[in-house]
């Protein structure tokens, strides 16, 4: 049986994985990140995760897709990282040829999570989509007409970085203001943490579900609050919410895809993003620029990536 290698290479957890042509996981070697062993200890990870799995049921290994967690330049198969050291410049395609003895593609990881959702998950049956990650950061990619839409600079899908406000905070990337410090994971968690140390009784049930300490209060917590009746939080989400609505609103204006798919972590909170979401869609609506975009939750949970990366496999192959 034919098959290709899947490597998802994150901040918090790294995956490794065998697929056969239709998507289908045939094998999974996963585990936690060690981010102060830097890319040594990952390369050393990947090695011996892969020899195991090519060990196993007798595969025809044809080829690889990695998907990085961190900015790739696509034309050179080049990954960095802004918090793991060793990565900058690295060529990783031709690490893999060189140690696993495999043709190789990567691509970043709001990328390959896009491929991996229109080939195999909520995508699948359209012919434009975009993928929108909302985790610790916010991240993006774009499928049109069937093919990633990278752009010159590799920066093409790159939503959370698009300056929505002017007197916002410093962001991650550089810029001030961006979508991602108004309404990820980090931002949320920030938010709730602060509301929590000046109005406690606004943030009581989130300060409980956090062991009483406001500086334990995450971005999970503020949404199982909020879905709890917690006043706080169902403000702070609501706000959150107001603000990824203007954010989808500006891609669907300017790429009008059939789905916009929302994965990562705060994606998980489900209708309790969604609800309010659409409500400040309806508000923010011209009713002379009607549109059809579906927004859909990511099938394929947090192995979004990693389904992306067997699709980067067969395009190598």
């Amino acid at each position: 049986m034919d098959s290709v290698l899947g490597i998802d290479i994150g901040g918090n957890n790294f995956r490794v994985g065998v697929f056969d042509r239709e998507g289908r996981r045939l094998d999974l070697s996963e585990g936690r990140t060690d981010s102060s062993g830097g890319r040594e200890w990952m390369l050393n990870e990947i090695h011996k995760r892969s020899q195991s799995l090519f060990g196993k049921a007798g595969r025809q290994v044809k080829a690889c897709g990695i998907s990085f967690g961190g900015p790739v330049d696509y034309e050179r198969q080049q990954v960095s990282s802004m918090h793991v050291s060793g990565w900058q410049g690295f060529d990783l395609a031709r690490w893999v040829k060189e140690k696993l003895q495999l043709d190789c593609l990567v691509d970043n990881d709001a990328n390959a999570g896009a491929l991996g959702e229109f080939r195999y998950g909520a995508g699948r049956g359209t012919h434009s989509i975009l993928y929108v990650t909302l985790s610790t950061g916010i991240g993006g990619g774009v499928v049109c007409e069937d093919k990633l839409l990278h752009g010159r600079d590799s920066l093409a899908g790159e939503l959370g970085h698009v300056p929505m406000s002017v007197a916002g905070a410093p962001c991650s990337c550089g810029g001030r203001g961006c979508l991602e410090t108004l309404c990820s994971g980090t931002a949320i968690g920030l938010r709730g943490r602060g509301l929590a140390k000046n109005n406690p009784e606004l943030m009581a049930r989130t300060i409980e579900l956090s062991s009483g300490d406001p500086d334990a209060i995450t971005a999970q917590t503020v949404f199982q609050a909020a879905s709890e009746g917690d006043q706080g939080a169902a403000f702070i989400v609501r706000e959150a919410a107001g603000w990824l609505a203007r954010g989808l609103l500006t891609a669907i204006r300017i790429l009008n895809p059939d789905r916009i798919i929302l994965g990562g972590g705060v994606a998980l909170a489900g209708k309790h993003l969604l609800d309010p979401l659409h409500e400040h869609l309806a508000t923010l609506d011209a009713p002379t620029l009607k549109y059809s975009t579906q927004i859909a939750l990511a099938e394929l949970g947090n192995y979004s990536p990693l389904y992306g990366a067997a699709a980067l496999g067969w395009e190598r192959a």
